[in-house]
């Protein structure tokens, strides 16, 4: 009976444990459109469009294959190349949490020795999950200042985060406003995209 005991309670500190190590740090994760097989099948088409690619991406500028593009008067960003072809195809994505992308195809494939690409340490990521739920997105163009800093994220309901991301600590920190707060607040970022 002892030894039950002692092993029910060596599973639970374990198992408490490994959830303290799964909110101890913010975890890193890589949208991948494309794999050796082509798109995901856990992707579908919202549209097939022309275009170009322009630049290399704004919303995710650490990203070798992400690309600022644009098709008829509208701008994609990011546009993942598929490097196992091509590269005339390539799948737009509004965020790494929406299942449908945009397929641009293109008559010159990017040239990614034109790149300037940013260090992943240094660049900010796509997108975040936060501590209280919300997923913000990386505003591309121009935005307003709050409290003398960028506001960098969009998040539903009118959030967002303002500001360098603190990732001074594993468990990466930023300042959040909900609509109509009247303050900024430290909230922890559980997972960067990148």
């Amino acid at each position: 009976m002892e030894f039950t005991r002692t092993v029910a309670i060596v599973f639970l500190a374990s198992a408490l444990a490994c959830a303290a190590d799964s909110t101890s740090s913010t975890q890193i994760k890589l949208f991948t459109p494309y794999g050796p097989s082509g798109l995901s099948k856990l992707l579908s088409v919202s549209e097939t469009v022309s275009g170009e690619c322009f630049a290399e991406s704004v919303a995710d500028a650490s990203r070798s294959d992400a690309w600022r593009c644009s098709a008829g008067n509208a701008i994609h960003d990011p546009c993942f190349a598929n490097i196992m072809s091509d590269g005339k195809t390539l799948a737009c994505a509004r965020s790494p949490w929406e299942n449908k992308v945009s397929v641009l195809t293109v008559a010159t494939p990017p040239n990614p020795a034109k790149r300037k690409d940013i260090p992943r340490s240094q660049a900010l990521p796509w997108a975040l999950e936060l501590a209280n739920g919300d997923q913000c997105a990386l505003f591309t163009g121009a935005t307003a200042p709050v409290a003398g800093m960028r506001i960098n994220y969009g998040c539903p309901g009118g959030g967002i985060v303002v500001g360098d991301i603190d990732r001074g600590q594993p468990l990466w920190r930023v300042f959040y406003q909900k609509e109509g707060a009247p303050a900024l607040d430290q909230v922890s970022v559980t997972t960067a995209w990148y």
